[in-house]
């Protein structure tokens, strides 16, 4: 497994949460533990100080303490671990328990010479010193002021024992913990990372050929939910790209068969014999017709080609497109007349766009529409501004566009009639271009038809201006 893995870094962070968990857990009880013994400990002893304090004002001089120590003795028994001492004010010995001597610290540091009766001074224990001590004067009742020092010392190791048990088991329970987190975490992570890895397993098997497939999105986990969404809509972009690519390399191949055959065919019929010079030039200038075509198509390419990869530099400025407008109807007037066509501009409007670019777009669309126009028919070119775009809509009556190939008639070669034989001069990429045109400077380009009736051409110029 690869230290930089999904699933590692979740079952160790599944084993460091577990372990702080346990800790923080443990660090509360252990501490409440030692609490509640020492609280227990300590009210234990401060009730006998209680009780030797009782015993102290029945006797009248600390020399019956010494004649009679059995009577303070005998409140000890059963309790083994506890130790008595009773003092007098110079630190002798009147009374202890097991030769036990306390040390001189008990009496004259914590509980100096002129302590209150009542005071209590406390000696917690520790690893050195295991014994819980507290030490407090108790008056004798003989009235002459006399008083004795008690010290009670019991034995705390059970406790201390208890708490360094609890400790270890603490501490072993956080490892093991830890590494069960670890393995659980680990099992946990690759579970649910399964269906990642399924993805995974069905994006390696898609392919040129096989781009149909598809992520499972209803049974995966509602957070893969949208990753496998968003990429089954990127496949059926990249399908629909492919597919139109693929389109494009038929029709392009297409294209340039027929002029190739053509000037392959009237070459080798002029070399199939002798011809007399003016033979030769008529052929060269056919020939010269189908270079022209050639060219034209190679520089539309080019053209898309550059506009697809942002590469056509835009100069935009603001135009008056009823200017511009009016400057390619009336280049188009010639060939309109021609095929006894009308054109009428109308509306006004202006647009930040490149003037050369604008004219280009305008110009294919009425070169088409002059195409498609039944004899007698007339084009209206029209602006208005629609929200915060300026509009320019060419219409003309005609057959109109079938409803299934409206779609696709920006395409680039896409024809209509599948039969694919045109005779006048156009390439196929006309329309394509007014749509990368359009899009250069932030607009669109649609179309909408009724068949037998009406097709309109709409740019959609954005007032702002489109790509600097």
């Amino acid at each position: 497994m690869k230290p930089g893995s999904l699933t590692l870094r979740l079952s160790i962070l599944f084993a460091l949460t577990t372990v702080l968990l346990l800790a923080g857990i443990g660090a509360y009880l252990y501490r409440f533990l030692d609490v509640e013994l020492m609280q227990r400990d300590h009210a234990e002893l401060v009730g006998k100080v209680e009780l030797f304090r009782h015993h102290l004002a029945a006797v009248n001089s600390l020399s019956e303490i010494v004649a009679a120590p059995n009577e303070f003795r005998d409140a000890i028994i059963g309790h083994p671990h506890l130790r008595l001492a009773l003092l007098d004010e110079a630190g002798n010995v009147l009374l202890s328990s097991a030769d036990w001597r306390p040390g001189t610290e008990i009496f004259q540091a914590p509980v100096a010479e002129g302590a209150a009766p009542g005071g209590i001074a406390i000696r917690m224990p520790t690893p050195g010193d295991p014994y819980h001590t507290v030490a407090a004067w108790g008056a004798l009742g003989g009235g002459a002021g006399e008083r004795a020092l008690i010290v009670l010392s019991l034995d705390s190791r059970e406790a201390l024992e208890l708490l360094a048990n609890y400790r270890r088991a603490l501490f072993a329970a956080m490892l093991f913990g830890g590494l069960a987190a670890a393995a659980l975490g680990f099992l946990t992570a690759r579970n649910s990372l399964r269906p990642l890895r399924q993805m995974a397993e069905t994006a390696s098997d898609i392919s040129a050929s096989r781009l149909d497939r598809r992520l499972e999105v209803a049974n995966a986990p509602q957070e893969l939910k949208a990753l496998a969404a968003a990429f089954n809509a990127m496949l059926e972009r990249l399908r629909d790209s492919f597919t139109r690519l693929s389109d494009f390399s038929s029709d392009l191949a297409h294209e340039l068969r027929t002029p190739i055959n053509n000037l392959m065919g009237q070459t080798q019929v002029v070399l199939s014999r002798a011809r007399s010079a003016e033979e030769y030039r008529a052929v060269l200038e056919s020939n010269l017709e189908e270079y022209e075509q050639l060219a034209r198509m190679i520089g539309d390419m080019l053209f898309l080609a550059k506009a697809d990869n942002a590469q056509t530099p835009l100069h935009a400025e603001e135009i008056d497109l009823r200017v511009e407008l009016d400057k390619v109807a009336e280049f188009y007037e010639v060939l309109a007349d021609e095929a006894g066509l009308k054109i009428v501009c109308a509306g006004e409007g202006r647009a930040v766009a490149e003037r050369i670019l604008a004219q280009r777009a305008i110009a294919n669309l009425l070169s088409n529409a002059i195409r498609h126009t039944p004899p007698g028919g007339e084009i209206r070119a029209t602006l208005a501004a629609s929200g915060d775009a300026m509009e320019l809509r060419v219409s003309n009556p005609g057959p109109g566009i079938p409803p299934e190939h409206v779609e696709r008639v920006f395409d680039r070669f896409y024809q209509v009639d599948d039969a694919r034989e045109h005779t006048d001069a156009g390439t196929g990429l006309g329309l394509a271009i007014v749509k990368s045109i359009m899009r250069l400077h932030g607009g669109d380009a649609t179309v909408t038809s009724e068949p037998g009736w009406l097709t309109t051409f709409t740019l959609h110029f954005p007032t702002g201006g489109g790509r600097a």
